[in-house]
């Protein structure tokens, strides 16, 4: 892989870099490629490299959480007192209450964004994981979900389900299986990914990251130098940026990939040199870690299924499609 890849990849893996339209399933090729400076075959060209070659293993569908009451997401990154007591947490994170997603990273760090219907319940779900497993625990801030102005009922649901671990099933197959026709099926997955409903992300095999290392960059800065900071990494590191955030008024979260045992630190080392940053920590990204199935969002899925009346199509949805 090469940065161009990396860059591509990033922009459709990671939950927080969401778009708008959708094309075959996946984050539309022309929309990558307009914010990376890129035409879309050759957005389209890499993106099916990376599948063909098993690095990314599918496409996975993410029910907006907002559907369910919560509207919160905050990460927290955790360090464990030893190995062993992360493998542990890493092997039943399933288990945790709102989980979103969790990155292990090399050390006794884990980075885990956790659902809450208020910023509030989520601090509290953390503290208790912090508690139960003698962790250090560091609240890296929240954002609020917005809520879409779509309404589901059993059949919209029952299409979630089938796209949740297979985002790319056809719609002859979804049909199949939610008893509907294929015209109703695609109308309605058309609407759920329009109205922001769900959001479809790429999962990796982390076995096949060859040659590419994620890591984050953790910068306390003098806040009155805070933008010039942040001018000064852009500048630095180029497209190998590919997430930036500001924590606080002196903190900031800069994630980059390289291509080399090297790189992270020699990154480290580049950004201390920057005139206003006080001191910079660096956490290497070893997997994103999948939750076992069946997981909480699956549950909630499931009831809201069981919960719903019998469905019924209207003519004028007849007509729309």
């Amino acid at each position: 892989m090469d940065s161009i890849d990396a860059r591509i990849f990033c922009e459709i893996a990671f939950q927080e870099l969401s778009y708008k339209t959708f094309v075959e399933r996946h984050v539309s090729p022309a929309e990558i490629g307009k914010k990376l400076d890129l035409d879309e075959k050759t957005v389209r060209i890499r993106v099916r490299r990376m599948e063909n070659s098993g690095f990314i293993k599918y496409y996975q569908v993410h029910p907006n959480i907002a559907l369910f009451g919560f509207r919160s997401i905050t990460s927290y990154r955790f360090k464990a007192p030893n190995l062993a007591t992360k493998f542990v947490i890493v092997e039943n994170i399933h288990q945790i209450p709102g989980l979103i997603e969790g990155l292990d990273y090399l050390g006794p760090f884990l980075l885990i964004e956790i659902a809450g219907k208020s910023s509030s319940e989520a601090e509290e779900t953390a503290k208790a994981l912090a508690n139960r497993y003698e962790l250090d625990l560091k609240n890296l801030g929240s954002r609020v979900v917005k809520e879409p102005l779509l309404k589901l009922d059993c059949l919209d649901w029952e299409v979630i389900q089938e796209l949740r671990y297979n985002a790319q099933m056809t719609i002859k197959e979804i049909a199949a299986a939610a008893s509907a026709t294929p015209r109703i099926v695609g109308y309605r997955i058309a609407k759920l990914l329009g109205s922001g409903a769900v959001s479809i992300r790429a999962v990796i095999d982390a076995q096949k990251q060859e040659g590419l290392i994620f890591y984050d960059l953790e910068i306390v800065v003098e806040e009155a130098k805070q933008g010039a900071v942040t001018n000064s990494l852009r500048n630095k590191f180029g497209e190998r940026i590919w997430s930036m955030k500001n924590k606080s008024a002196s903190v900031i979260i800069a994630s980059l990939f390289g291509f080399t045992l090297g790189d992270p630190e020699n990154s480290v080392r580049e950004t201390i040199r920057i005139n206003g940053v006080r001191r910079c920590s660096l956490f290497v990204l070893k997997e994103i870690v999948e939750p076992k199935r069946s997981n909480w969002l699956d549950l909630l899925i499931e009831r809201q299924i069981s919960s719903q009346p019998v469905r019924t199509i209207s003519p004028s949805e007849e007509l729309a499609c």
